[in-house]
This record gives structure tokens, sequence and C-alpha cells, in this order.
């Protein structure tokens, strides 16, 4: 009998081309699929919620495929994870009816966008996070995020190879926070709470939001770049290592 399991995975993507399978670089499909075909030989393809790019990681990545395994659903997260590197967790495995697709049933997702803020890297989180050495204004990156939530076309803030259809999403929330790391740092944390995310969305707005918080860009500026839906006229596209996919949400949940 075939059925349909739900994974939920937590990565270090920092040395993988992104999710999606690849014929001359490690990723993170890649080497799931591997573990689960260690046991489950018939298993053809794994379906992600939402691929990462490059050098991203996420803590509560979520995935489904379909197998004729008879392996008790608690068994089948740690049966992957004797196959995975260190860096690739599986945390769970669900059956779940045989219509279950992680990617087209999800109701939103939550991406971090980490800036560490200090006078030199910090060591232990660099790859988890963009080093920036100017002080930042987080009271005007607030400002300008406000302009950001609500249903737009983003077309202006995601990759000119984005292969969506359109780039109309609702931004439910963008929170900004700030941890104290000492001795002199700053942990400063951007979370993006949209229905969908076109390709590298995040990390622009994150881009964006850096270029105001420098006084780069000014707060009003950012609605006249959403009107826009003019790639050229956003900020930079932020480095991959501070972008972690927190959450996905599904209806059953």
């Amino acid at each position: 009998m075939t059925r349909t399991i739900k994974i939920l995975i937590e990565y270090d993507g920092s040395a993988y081309g992104g999710w999606q399978r690849q014929p001359h670089s490690p990723t993170v499909q890649g080497e799931i699929e591997r573990a689960i075909r260690a046991f489950a030989p018939e298993v053809e393809h794994v379906q992600v919620a939402g691929r990462t790019d490059s050098g991203v990681h996420a803590l509560g990545q979520v995935a489904h495929f379909q197998t004729e395994t008879e392996l008790e659903a608690r068994r089948i997260a740690p049966a992957i994870n004797f196959h995975l590197p260190r860096d690739i967790v599986v945390h769970e495995a669900r059956d779940m009816p045989a219509s279950f697709n992680a990617r087209h049933d999800s109701l939103w997702k939550r991406y971090r966008y980490r800036i560490y803020n200090g006078p030199q890297e910090t060591a232990l989180d660099r790859r988890f996070s963009w080093w920036l050495r100017a002080p930042l204004d987080i009271s005007a990156m607030e400002r300008a995020a406000t302009e950001l939530v609500g249903e737009h076309d983003f077309n202006a803030f995601r990759s000119v190879h984005c292969e969506a259809a359109h780039a109309i999403r609702e931004m439910f929330s963008i929170t900004i926070s700030t941890v104290e790391r000492p001795p002199l740092g700053t942990f400063i944390d951007i979370v993006f709470h949209a229905n969908a995310f076109c390709r590298h969305m995040c990390r622009i707005l994150a881009g964006t939001l850096v270029e105001v918080g420098l006084g780069k860009t000014e707060v009003a500026s950012v609605a006249t770049i959403l009107a826009s839906r003019d790639r050229t006229k956003a900020g930079q596209t932020a480095p991959p290592g501070g972008l972690t996919l927190l959450e996905v949400r599904y209806p059953d949940v």
C-alpha cells in the first residue's frame, strides 16, 4: 500500500547548493532522497514546501514523499537520519492523507533574516548571520517595514530569475527584534510572515531595510520602490547565510 509521509526537516545549508537536486553539486534534496532510498528504494521524489537557495538554512522545512515501506511512522525519521550527514536532521515523520502536498497545501511561511551588528565579526554565528559593522537605525527600519505589510505586488523585491507567474503576495507581518550579544555586538532579527514568497524575496527585502537602517534609503522611498515593481530600484540581495526558514503552517495544525 502506498503511503504519503510528511517530514519536518532542519538543516545548515552552508555546504549545499540549495534544496533542489543538481547534477554537480550536493543539495539538501539529494541527501534526503539518498537517505530515504537506503530503506525505501521505490521513492522517486521528495516534494518540499519551499525551495531554499544555496547557503540558506531551515529550522522547520516540510516535505512529503510517497512510499510503500511498512516501517512505522515513528521509526521513519531515525531511519532517514541514520543515512544523513550531521548538518541535516529529520525531526518528525507522519502519515498523511494521499492528497497531502507539502507545497500546495501550505497556508503560510515564516522566515528570519539575522544580522550581526558589531565592530568585529562573530566567530560562532558567522555562517548564520550577515555581519555589518556600521550601526543600524532600527526605528527607521521598522517604519519602512510597515509599508510592506498587506497584499502587494512584490515584483521589485524578487529575483529577475524568479519563475513564479506573478509576485502578488500577502505579507502578514514583518517584525524586527534585537538581542545583545556580549561583549559588543547585537543580533538583529527580521522575521517575515507571508502566505508565500518569491525567489530571493526575503533577502532583497532584508537588503532594502538594511539600506534604510544605514541611511542610504529614505523610509518614505520604500513605498515608492514597492509601487514601481522595478527590481533595480530596491536594495541589494542580502547574503544567503543570514536567512533561515522557521516554520510552514498547514490547515491540520
